[in-house]
């Protein structure tokens, strides 16, 4: 399996992928909810906290929904579908992301699909690992709910 971030160094890549380096400072939102764009991070350094909104603006509650750092990606869901982003990522810590257009990623797979396997792979896989997350997080709410009746 590969890290995406070597991609960065791979020279089909750089010439087929815009992508541009983007310093931010601790509280800087990378990403807004709700926005549009196919575009794909890769934390180069520094940690970020994933997160959503919820409840009306009075009493609005943002939980966290994960803490990424270097060598994480974010994005890649609107990537695909280019639908609206689920989430809001916000730097943790001062850090570099490289934002990678989502669009020209997927002609860099379809145009070189051994290395577009891999990519697929490595997005999967880290997929499966956040549907895992999920699942353990909802089971201990629907516990808690279940406990509570």
């Amino acid at each position: 399996m590969i890290n995406l971030i070597h991609l960065l160094d791979d020279p089909d890549f750089i010439q087929s992928v815009p992508y541009s380096k983007i310093k931010y400072q601790p509280n800087d939102v990378i990403l807004k909810e709700n926005e549009v764009s196919q575009d794909v991070y890769f934390i180069l350094d520094g940690q970020v906290q994933v997160s959503t909104h919820l409840g009306d603006e009075a009493g609005k509650l943002v939980p966290g929904l994960a803490r990424l750092s270097k060598d994480d990606f974010f994005g890649e869901l609107s990537m695909f579908d280019g639908e609206p982003r689920s989430a809001e990522v916000i730097a943790l810590t001062a850090c570099e992301v490289a934002k990678v257009d989502g669009s020209s990623m997927l002609g860099f797979m379809e145009k070189y699909p051994d290395k577009g396997y891999f990519v697929l792979r490595e997005l999967f896989m880290n997929l499966v690992m956040r549907m895992r997350q999920n699942n353990i997080r909802t089971k201990t709410v629907l516990d808690l709910y279940l406990n509570e009746q």
